[in-house]
Order: C-alpha cells, then structure tokens, then sequence
C-alpha cells in the first residue's frame, strides 16, 4: 500500500483538492512532463523515448487490437488498429468537460493508506461504482460493439483517460453474480503508453526464457504500520509455481543494494512492499525497502532488465498522477522501457490479505494453465475474485491441498485461510466490490 504524504505537494494520497481545478495545473504539468521526458532521453538507450511514432510502426505493433481512446469538447474517439488498418469508434459521451469531471472527483476521493484511507473508503467505493456505469456508456460498449468475440486488447489512454480504471466499466446485469455485467468478462485490457512500448514488449514476451525468480517481501522499515504479515505468502505462492532458480528477499534482508543486484539477472519478479508515486517528478518513484530505502525508477531504468514480468502487489504503483494527468512515466511505464515485458500493479491502495488471494489465483492461472498470458490470468484471477463467496474459495483450496498440487503450498493456505472466514458468511461474495477486485491493471504484453 502507497503510504500517506503529509507534506505532498501534489496531494496524491491525501485528498486535498490543490489548485482551483485541472485546467489550471495543466499549464505547469507540460513543463513538468518535457523536462522529466528530456531527463529519460538522457539516459543511455532512452534516446526515442516518446519520440513520436510513424503509422506503420502502429499498425504493426500488436497481434491483437490496439485501441487509442481520447475525448474531445463534442465527442470522444476510440481508433482501433487492428489487421493494418485504422478503424475509428466514435464515443459520443466521452466529452473533455465531462472527462475533467470524472478525473476531478476520482482523485477527490482517492483513499489513503491507513486509518485515514479506512474512513474514506465508503466515498471511494461509491465512487466506483457511479463511474462503473459512466465507463461503461462512454467507453466500454461502443467498444464492445466493434471488438464483438475479440479476447485482448490493449489500450493507449490519452490525456486524462490515463487517470481512470477503464477496465472496471459495467452495466447492471440481473442475471450476473454480483448483479453487474463488466467488460473484464468479455474483453481483457491490457495498458500501454504507445505502440513502440507494445512492440517492444511483445518481443520480449516471445523471447527464450532466462534467468530465475526473485520475491521481496515485507521488507523491514523503521515504522511497525508498514509490516505487510501476507506478503511473504505470496511470495511462497509464486515460488511454488516457478521451476527455475528462485531468490527469496524478506524483511531485513530486502534491502536496496540486493534488490539492485539480483533484479538483473530475473526473468520474474514478485514485490511485495510499499511504494511511492511522484507524478511530478516522475523519476523519484520508488518501491520501500528494508531500512527505509528506495529504489527509485531513476535506479531501474538503466539497468537493461530481461523479465518476462514484474508484480508490484500491495503498492499503489501504478497510481496516475493527478497533478500531471497526461502522465505516462510511472513505476509500471518505467519498468517496461527498462527491459520488462510486462508489470502487474494496483492503482490504489489495496488489501494485504485479499491481494494475497488474488496473486494465489493468478499464479494458479498463469503459472498452471501455460496458454493464458499475464493479462489473461488477471483478468481470469479478478473474475474470481469478484464472483466467488467465502465458502467457494474455501472448497477450492481444499480440493487442492488435499490433491496436494504445487500451486497452493500448504504453509500459505494455513496462513491464508482462517483470515478468510473473518471476510464474510459462506455465501456472501465479500470482494465484489469495484474497490477490492479491479485495483490491480496490467501494463505491457
């Protein structure tokens, strides 16, 4: 989970409503994002980041669809690049006033970590859940109606698009579960920030796998509130899924200086920790280690990474920024122009024990089921998630610990489940909500 920034001057975490409104942090957010663009390009093989990019490199990016999305002052526009073309959607209730609106009220009510974050999460959920249903109107059925029986696509969000969860729109649905119908059932989105980013982490997906696993978890700080008791069974989790070599960092010994030398050589790596998003200056980002250090994305960026994926569970990592909305360097973005194909992370503050159970799930998916890319696990994890009651997950877990299959090791479901029957009844579906399923977003290939 993002800790709370007393002092931010950006208020990312502490609801503060800042300058007057988004048009005026606008102006001074272009500087903001040249200069942190000119910083990157300085950086040894960084030279073309966000250059811009010709039309036959779009059109030949992606085996699946590519979707730019974007609003205007009348209607909004969704091109779709798919099979050498460009297919233009229109989306007539995607209007800039009304996108400033939405991202206006989504970073009003961002919760913050910690008891303040408790507080606030009933006006987060309701918020939710409100553009839930804008964002299924504006963006997702039109989409739908063009993408009919396409499985994947990846999304370019432009401008404040970025700031939204576009992947958690739906429309009531009586026949559903949870009583809503979402585009994650019929659509998995992945994020990319450009269709050389996408081309460029397709290739590294396809490449020979090498190198082994690395997990950090729960690394150890000054501040007891900071303990993250789960992490170190999501770790387990996902060295129970991978055959390769593994190196297992916790607290004491999660520190900068080995995270720095071992993160190299990973073909995945698993974080769970504490991060920090600074959207005005980008670099600065970090993900919490032992003793209190950072490692900033300044750090990662000229490493020349080969994985395959890297999970930031219970860090708020891929928060957008809201006083650089048309912000697309952040932890996930910054990870993908470093080497990794593609980056798992939460856009707000989430739960240690149920991000547990959806990284239980989605290594299941990913790790069990080798047809199923990261995306597709996700989304796959997060349908569940979301549809399952307690006595569901219950039975599942027991029919695997009494097959004794690799995946749910018994030590981590010890651990897990009794926190499981604190959740709700047998037949409640305690994770349903907007806020607790869709926080985790895909990024890459």
């Amino acid at each position: 989970m993002t800790q709370p920034q007393e002092s931010s001057p950006h208020g990312l975490h502490d609801g503060a409503t800042g300058p007057a409104s988004l048009f005026d942090e606008l102006r001074a957010a272009r500087a903001e994002l040249h200069e942190a663009v000119e910083q990157i390009q300085r950086i040894p093989g960084y030279e073309r980041f966000l250059a811009p990019v010709e039309l036959d490199e779009i059109t030949a990016a992606a085996d699946h669809p590519l979707v730019y999305v974007t609003a205007s002052d009348d209607a909004g526009i969704a091109l779709v690049v798919r099979d050498g073309r460009v297919d233009p959607v229109p989306l007539p209730a995607l209007r800039t006033a009304t996108l400033h609106e939405w991202a206006e009220r989504h970073r009003t009510h961002f919760p913050s970590a910690g008891a303040r974050g408790a507080m606030q999460r009933g006006g987060w959920e309701r918020h939710l859940a409100d553009l839930r249903e804008r964002l299924w109107e504006a963006v997702a059925e039109p989409l739908l109606a063009e993408l009919s029986g396409v499985p994947h696509a990846s999304l370019v969000p432009c401008g404040l698009v970025g700031l939204l969860p576009v992947h958690l729109a739906g429309c009531r649905d009586s026949t559903r579960p949870t009583g809503f119908r979402y585009l994650l059932d019929e659509l998995s989105i992945g994020y990319v920030p450009n269709a050389r980013a996408l081309a460029a982490s397709r290739r590294r997906a396809t490449s020979t796998p090498s190198g082994g696993l690395l997990t950090v978890a729960d690394p150890q700080t000054p501040a007891p509130t900071d303990r993250l008791p789960y992490a170190r069974w999501e770790a387990q989790v996902a060295a129970a899924t991978f055959p390769g070599p593994v190196t297992q960092l916790r607290g004491p010994d999660a520190t900068v200086e080995r995270v720095r030398t071992e993160l190299p050589t990973a073909w995945l790596a698993h974080f769970g920790c504490h991060g920090t998003a600074e959207p005005t200056d980008p670099l600065r980002s970090a993900l919490r280690l032992a003793g209190d250090g950072r490692l900033h994305l300044s750090d990662i960026m000229p490493m020349r990474l080969t994985l395959r994926l890297a999970v930031l569970s219970a860090c708020s990592a891929f928060v957008p920024g809201r006083d650089l909305p048309d912000e697309v360097i952040s932890l996930p973005t910054g990870l993908v122009q470093a080497g990794a194909a593609g980056v798992l992370a939460p856009m707000w503050p989430v739960d240690d024990h149920t991000t547990a159970l959806l990284m239980t799930e989605f290594y299941r998916r990913w790790r069990t089921e080798c047809a199923q890319s990261p995306a597709t696990a996700l989304a796959g994890a997060q349908r569940w998630l979301r549809d399952a009651t307690v006595a569901e997950v219950e039975q599942q877990w027991v029919r695997a610990l009494d097959a004794q299959e690799a995946w749910l090791p018994e030590e981590a479901a010890e651990a897990l489940l009794p926190q499981l029957f604190r959740s709700g009844s047998g037949d409640s579906r305690p994770w349903s909500s907007p806020a607790v399923w869709a926080a985790f977003a895909f990024t890459g290939a």
